[in-house]
């Protein structure tokens, strides 16, 4: 009798320590299909750091916004930028050379860019304005191989895209309950997402915004494991050296 109760504990921690393709699988619920994706250019923030190339047919009208850099490496390029570039103010305005002071407020790098050209093309003939944010960051942390702050070069990341920059999640990771952290014209926003359904595909939320943060969850296994008890793993060992052992005794 207790020969049998040992081995139907052992038997039901071997399978309680399974996961099931509905806990590791994403997007269990999608099918074929042509929605347009809900991507919006982003709305400048105080704290952005602007690169703004002018250019125009006369470059000796726009030297004055021209910079050089003697370092011909990409990453030491790319570091003076962010050092060089137009920091958005609490006030949300900027300082330009010849035109003064310009608000940014509730504008894209898009909207900015053709105000800056217009506002140019008094002193300027035919200049084009290009705007990069050179400090959109996303964080990413909890339960993936590499969490960490990720600069993104580009204003158009994806929920999936940051995952991936953070090598995914790891077995222990909840894909059910994924957070992701917004500021949001100064409130901070909270919202859950279900990696194993595909209706955040289609949301305001898939792609990301500078500064987000997304968190992953521990999954109710890592929990366990976590405590008094220890892991299935090692109650499953410990019952196993149990039952090799009364089998011992019995013979």
């Amino acid at each position: 009798m207790k020969l049998n109760s040992i081995l139907t504990i052992v038997v039901f921690l071997l399978l309680a320590s399974c996961a099931s393709k509905k806990d590791v699988y994403y997007f269990q619920d999608i099918r074929e299909s042509s929605k347009q994706n809900s991507f919006k250019f982003l709305i400048l923030q105080p704290g952005d750091i602007l690169d703004i190339q002018i250019k125009a047919l006369n470059p000796e009208s726009v030297i004055v916004f021209q910079r050089q850099y003697s370092n011909p490496n990409a990453q030491s390029q790319i570091q003076n930028r962010v050092v060089d570039g137009y920091l958005i103010g609490e006030d949300g305005k900027i300082n330009l050379p010849i035109i003064g002071t310009v608000d940014t407020t509730k504008k894209s790098t898009y909207t900015l860019a053709l105000e800056i050209q217009e506002a140019l093309s008094s002193y300027i003939k035919n200049p084009s304005v290009n705007i990069r944010l050179l400090n959109f960051r996303v964080s990413v942390l909890g339960e993936v191989k590499k969490a960490g702050t990720y600069t993104v070069m580009e204003e158009r990341i994806s929920i999936p895209q940051a995952l991936g920059l953070a090598g995914d999640l790891t077995i222990n990771g909840d894909r059910n309950s994924v957070l992701l952290i917004r500021n949001q014209d100064g409130k901070k926003i909270n919202h859950i997402i279900d990696l194993t359904k595909s209706d955040f595909l289609h949301s305001d939320f898939y792609f990301l915004k500078q500064n987000d943060i997304i968190y992953v969850r521990p999954n109710n296994a890592k929990v366990k494991s976590s405590g008094i008890v220890g892991s299935v793993a090692t109650v499953t060992s410990v019952f196993s050296f149990i039952l090799s052992l009364t089998l011992v005794l019995i013979n």
